[in-house]
């Protein structure tokens, strides 16, 4: 165990070269270790108290009025847990899949998983009757049709680019999933666009769905999406010690006995059940699983038993905060989280990477 624990480091460092390449010194990754769950917890107190409403600390803490109490129990709290558990789950499953295919552009989207939950969506807004035949009980009683569609649609392409993982294996076996994922992913939109041009009545519902909000959120989401999201991260954090002997290649990790098949099935599992409850928590948000693992890498190194969690850490601070700003920059009015996380995610990703050119 020890000689194969070594030979991972060696390779890992080979491939990254984390000091050198990235600069990241000790005190610089102790630093941000201690800050980055500090600006978590800040992000959910601002999350908790800001909005079209303003709750005070008092009441976070059980000391405010009945109308405050409301507003946070009913209204704000499971919101906030709905952002903190999506951003654990963007941020996590993006650095699951940098890590697996080596590719620093790979994202929870890459798979056109989101494509799959958006189609679900439009299919359960504009099919005739399809809204009130899930409505009327069981599940579909529960949980918004749309959602509970968009989480089926997620999980259905999730499983059919799984599939794929069995034609072949080797690194070629990855690259047909990149390149599947895709041309699914584009074949999902377009299947969504031609589908919403024939029912104007449910573009702009659909339209702020698909731009990624949690506006009319609360308790049966949260209850809906906890086991499995629970169950993907569980599985992240199984898996982030063979990721970490992938990082030479799949045929090095093939010869430290990595079963590369085995591992393909379980990252795309979890990365489908990651977003399938994502997009239900707040339809399709872009950019927090690109970014976070990003942040952490350059600031913490490329491992994945700090990328993994750290990337979880910062893509639910990242969402937090853009959800909040959402609430509050046309209160009482609100925008989608979605539009926030590529206005803020953009140019600070951009200085990231024109500061690593230099």
């Amino acid at each position: 165990m020890s000689k194969k624990s070594s030979h991972a480091e060696l390779v890992s460092a080979s491939f990254y070269r984390p000091r050198n390449k990235f600069g990241v010194t000790n005190k610089i990754s102790l630093f941000w270790k201690i800050f980055s769950p500090i600006l978590l917890i800040i992000s959910v107190m601002l999350a908790l108290t800001l909005g079209a409403e303003k709750v005070s600390l008092a009441a976070v803490f059980g000391q405010g009025d009945k109308f405050e109490n409301i507003i946070l129990w009913q209204l704000r709290l499971p919101r906030v847990l709905l952002v903190f558990i999506t951003g654990l789950l963007l941020g996590g499953s993006g650095a699951v899949f940098q890590l697996f295919f080596r590719n620093p552009l790979a994202e929870p989207g890459i798979m056109g998983i989101s494509s799959g939950a958006t189609l679900g969506a439009v299919i359960a807004s504009i099919v005739p009757g399809f809204m009130a035949l899930t409505g009327k009980g069981g599940v579909g009683a529960f949980i918004s049709p749309v959602n509970l569609c968009a989480f089926a649609g997620a999980l259905g392409a999730g499983v059919l680019v799984t599939s794929l993982a069995f034609s072949r294996s080797g690194k070629a076996s990855s690259v047909m999933l990149l390149l599947c994922g895709t041309a699914l992913g584009t074949l999902y939109s377009s299947v969504s666009s031609m589908l919403l041009l024939t029912c104007n009545k449910e573009l702009h519902s659909i339209y702020t769905w698909i731009l990624g909000s949690f506006n009319g959120r609360g308790w049966n989401e949260l209850i809906f999406i906890l086991l499995p999201a629970l169950l993907s991260l569980v599985l992240m954090f199984c898996i982030s010690g063979p990721l970490d002997l992938l990082t030479g290649g799949e045929k090095s990790a093939a010869a430290l006995g990595v079963e590369v098949d085995r591992l393909r099935v379980l990252v795309l599992l979890c990365g489908s059940l990651a977003v399938s409850c994502a997009v239900c928590a707040g339809g399709t948000i872009g950019f927090v699983g690109l970014i976070a693992p990003h942040i952490v890498r350059k600031f913490l190194g490329p491992r994945a038993r700090t990328l993994l969690p750290f990337s979880m850490i910062f893509g639910a601070t990242l969402l937090l905060l853009s959800d909040t700003f959402a609430r509050v920059v046309i209160a009482p009015g609100e925008l989608p989280a979605g539009i926030i996380t590529s206005i803020l995610g953009v140019p600070f990703f951009l200085a990231l990477c024109l500061g690593r050119r230099k």
